[in-house]
């Protein structure tokens, strides 16, 4: 198997809301982007409803990868 690296995990998005007009859909994206502190929230709008008629707003925010994860135990001496 090999390793999965930060680039090689799919993204996780979060529906944040559904809205009925682009304008309002637009505006909480801005909002949701100028609340971002570390500018690595991504957010993005799609549409969604009957005939594509209403506005969903999606973000993702990376996850951060512990590299250090593996743990050495010490083994005991048997005799």
């Amino acid at each position: 198997m090999s390793k999965l690296t930060e680039s090689a995990l799919p993204k996780r998005w979060k529906n944040v809301k559904i809205l009925d007009t682009y304008e309002s859909a637009n505006s909480l994206r801005e909002e949701l982007l100028a609340g971002d502190d570390t500018s690595k929230l991504e957010v993005k709008i799609r549409r969604c409803g009957n005939g594509g008629t209403r506005f969903k707003v999606k973000s993702w925010y990376p996850v951060e990868i512990n590299k250090n994860k593996n743990k050495k135990r010490k083994k005991k001496n048997e005799k």
